[in-house]
């Protein structure tokens, strides 16, 4: 409605200016504006701001971004020279404007709107450039009235930047400005139909007697009703806004806008259940969560959480940490080919609840140690030494069966076909458990945000939602096991699938290796060796079963080779998850993280707040070796000689939070950001602001993060 009305305005006050002659300051209605420089000359490659200036008659007004009940905000339309770039308008700090019982957000008397422009590097010394503004407003008192001009204002390249007269008009401007961080802490959550601000004082400023939020965006919250601040103790308080009615039937995930007391006022953006303020601590926290089919499922709230967790676990399938075991997932499928219905559908659901079992105990074990008082996060089995040996020896055993060392099921040749289903069905079983062990720390840009949701929820509904994620992993193969004609489209079985099948096994052996990368993360050297000597003696194992536990074997031998396995066997897990532990208790970590690893230092929070109490920006990796993803955003984007210019010409504290083993603080920061493991990257501008980008980077998207917050 409001861009219709624009529309119409518009056109009408085009039809009674066309006729007027460009001048600059002009007159318009009650309103007369002008288009003004801060300098009077341009510095090739430098930013200097314009500003279209406004004074009004008494009691006139123009509108904030956010207009409120009504109104349309102010509009810029730039015609600049060659290689210049005009930057957002910067808004001062509106006022609350009564109009006809209905609150608008607003100026009146006189106010200055700035914007920055960029000025190209090769620009002709002495020359006169001439800076076009088509200016759009609406004007009101009693009624309103649109207004509309063309302005222009000629400026010299030279030297030097000179001071205008206009230039205390600039100062005005910034004065009126909202400052960066609030001196108080503050957390936000909704309660009935309200955005809720629980204020506590941090520091030495005291709480003011009356607190007002502006939302940046309309139909947030309803601007004329009215807001309720309180004291709930000697420095504590709580400022209660009323949401708009539009936003009542969806989930508010974050919030921007502007706090004002009497005499001053604080940019404030964040995560609704998050704090983003004190003094003490990075405040201000930019998360897109809002926007794009993440955010729409977001708002709906259980159901769309559920649909996102089932969608991110479906994507899983095809992430770099699940990839590797998606071989024996897919050979499953071929060997199965040819069964019944109702054998199919039974290695189907075998394979789910393995799968969805796994993701319910895992987020189960987490719960229970979360409610003791641990700060564990989602990934949290592969920072356990022993876990990563244990399970690198099996993913090798799993890559010696498939090569051929040792055949699983060959003394059930000629028995009862019950118990031949039986085992098949185990395997399919066993197949989802390592599906999810492997692949649920890496979990995903989809699941990201849902984890970090789920929790924070209750017990039941964290569960529900790591549910649907394994349910969503499953899919594809519980979707061919209930139809089975869907199979037809798969390869026919042949000689083929041996040769596959050794293929995968070497796929699988890759898994292993990375495995051992991240035990020596772990534990170092000495953590490497101990474990490539448990997968010695297993191999030595699987050798003796394949070679002597074969139905052309006399009984006596079989079971005496399978004895002799099941010993090597369980020395060998003992040795590599007993050596592993060692070697990270002993501290002798090559994960150790130094100043020379190509310029990052090691995180912590002083470190952080150090750098920005100087004035430098901080960008921080919250990684872990385990994390493939991770891995390859380090290789793509990360640590690439473009980024790493883009770094040093903005003087970014590059810190690295390595989550790969167990670390409390970085489990803290992860759930300060919405989030339960990683990859997690954030952009600190000096003032505070901290923007996350997004999970899978690109040279591109870090790139745009920069300049998007520290221009």
């Amino acid at each position: 409605m409001k861009t219709l009305l624009k529309t119409f305005l518009f056109f009408c006050t085009l039809s009674v200016s066309a006729g007027l002659a460009v001048a600059n300051p002009q007159t318009a209605g009650p309103a007369r504006v002008g288009l003004i420089s801060e300098t009077t000359q341009i510095v090739p490659g430098q930013t200097f701001y314009l500003a279209l200036n406004f004074e009004m008659e008494p009691h006139w007004h123009i509108y904030w971004k956010n207009p409120g009940a009504s109104g349309l905000p102010v509009e810029i339309k730039w015609e600049l020279p060659e290689g210049f770039v005009a930057g957002s308008i910067q808004w001062p700090a509106p006022e609350q404007i009564e109009l006809g019982g209905l609150i608008n957000y607003g100026y009146e008397d006189a106010v200055t709107l700035m914007v920055p422009i960029q000025a190209p590097e090769a620009l002709t010394p002495n020359r006169n450039l001439f800076f076009k503004a088509e200016a759009f407003w609406l004007i009101c008192k009693e009624v309103c009235l649109p207004g509309d001009a063309n302005l222009t204002l000629e400026l010299t390249v030279g030297d030097e930047s000179i001071r205008s007269r206009e230039a205390s008009l600039f100062d005005d401007a910034r004065a009126h400005f909202p400052g960066a961080n609030p001196p108080w802490r503050i957390s936000t959550v909704v309660e009935n139909k309200a955005l809720v601000f629980s204020i506590e004082q941090a520091g030495e400023q005291s709480l003011p007697d009356e607190l007002y939020f502006y939302a940046e965006e309309e139909g947030v919250v309803d601007p004329s009703a009215e807001q309720v601040f309180s004291f709930t103790g000697d420095k504590s308080a709580d400022l209660i806004v009323p949401l708009a009615l539009e936003q009542l039937n969806q989930s508010l995930e974050s919030f921007a806008g502007i706090l004002q007391s009497a005499n001053e006022s604080w940019q404030v953006e964040g995560t609704v259940g998050l704090e983003t303020g004190g003094s003490s601590a990075p405040l201000i926290v930019t998360m897109d969560a809002s926007k794009g089919f993440e955010g729409f499922l977001l708002r709906v709230g259980l159901s769309g959480w559920l649909l996102l967790a089932f969608i991110g676990g479906l994507i899983l399938n095809l992430m770099p940490c699940v990839l590797p075991v998606l071989s024996l997932k897919v050979f499953s499928l071929l060997k199965h080919s040819g069964q019944s219905r109702s054998q199919a559908l039974l290695h189907g659901t075998a394979y789910t609840i393995g799968v969805v079992a796994s993701f319910l105990i895992l987020a189960g074990v987490l719960i229970g140690l979360r409610s003791l008082g641990q700060q564990i996060g989602w990934g949290f089995q592969l920072q356990s030494p022993a876990f990563v040996a244990i399970l690198t020896v099996l993913i090798f055993l799993f890559a010696l069966n498939l090569m051929g060392v040792f055949e699983m099921g060959m003394g059930l040749v000629g028995s009862d076909a019950s118990v031949s289903k039986r085992r098949d069905t185990l395997g399919s079983l066993g197949m989802g458990v390592l599906a999810a062990v492997v692949g649920a720390p890496c979990i995903g840009p989809f699941l990201a945000p849902v984890s970090g949701i789920a929790l924070q929820a209750d017990a039941m509904i964290c569960l529900l939602i790591f549910g649907f994620m394994g349910l969503g992993l499953a899919s594809p193969f519980l979707l061919l096991s209930v139809f089975p004609k869907l199979a037809a489209y798969l390869p026919k079985p042949g000689a083929w699938m041996e040769s596959l099948k050794q293929f995968m096994g070497f796929l699988l052996m890759a898994t292993a290796v990375f495995l051992t990368y991240v035990a020596g993360t772990l534990g170092g050297t000495d953590a490497i060796v101990g474990l490539l000597s448990g997968l010695l003696i297993a191999a030595v194992a699987a050798w003796i079963y394949g070679r002597w536990s074969v139905p052309v074997k006399s009984r006596r031998t079989q079971r005496i080779a399978q004895a002799i396995s099941l010993i090597l066997l369980l020395s060998a897990l003992y040795y590599a998850a007993s050596e592993v532990k060692h070697a990270h208790q002993q501290g002798t970590t090559s994960a150790s993280l130094t100043k020379d690893d190509d310029g990052w230092a090691p995180w912590s929070i002083e470190s952080v707040e150090t750098a920005l109490a100087s004035g430098q920006p901080v960008f921080v990796d919250f990684t872990a070796s385990w994390c493939l993803i991770c891995q390859v955003n380090k290789k793509v984007a990360l640590r690439t000689e473009a980024t790493k210019s883009l770094f040093e010409e903005y003087g970014i504290l590059r810190l690295k939070a390595d989550w790969t083993s167990y670390d409390s603080d970085i489990t803290k920061e992860l759930e300060r950001f919405g989030r339960s493991g990683v990859p997690l990257y954030v952009l600190y501008a000096p003032e505070g602001k901290a923007t996350v980008l997004p999970q899978n980077l690109t040279n591109g998207k870090i790139r745009e993060a920069v300049e998007n917050t520290l221009n």
